[in-house]
């Protein structure tokens, strides 16, 4: 009864399909994409206390610069995020990873929705 009253339920939608998973607080989860622009592998963590939150970003310098223009620390920033939604786009691919579940997008989004707790 007490893992019912820490469970994360997340709804992940993508390429036409939608799954539901039970996580626990102490999960994590990653998305993996390469940067169109840069054409380089982007990897970002977060965990799940209470929303998407705790992120840290692994990429190249080059692809740093692109999402700070060079301006601040990215982790810092994103350290201090914390979202009920999370929607990443790829035309080469993106992949999630929640809960020991892979989730791909080819040319698509996949959007992950934390619905509990509210």
């Amino acid at each position: 009864m007490a893992f019912l009253a820490l469970a994360r339920v997340v709804e992940v939608v993508g390429e036409g399909e939608r799954s539901l998973l039970l996580l626990a607080p102490w999960d994590g989860g990653r998305v993996e994409f390469v940067h169109s622009v840069t054409g380089r592998p982007v990897l970002l963590e977060f965990g799940l206390p209470w929303r998407f939150a705790g992120f840290r970003a692994y990429a190249d310098p080059e692809t740093e610069a692109y999402y700070t223009g060079g301006e601040y620390p990215w982790n810092e920033a994103l350290a201090g995020q914390r979202h009920r939604v999370l929607a990443y786009c790829s035309e080469v691919g993106v992949v999630l990873y929640l809960g020991g579940t892979w989730f791909r997008a080819q040319g698509g989004c996949l959007r992950a929705r934390l619905l509990w707790p509210p």
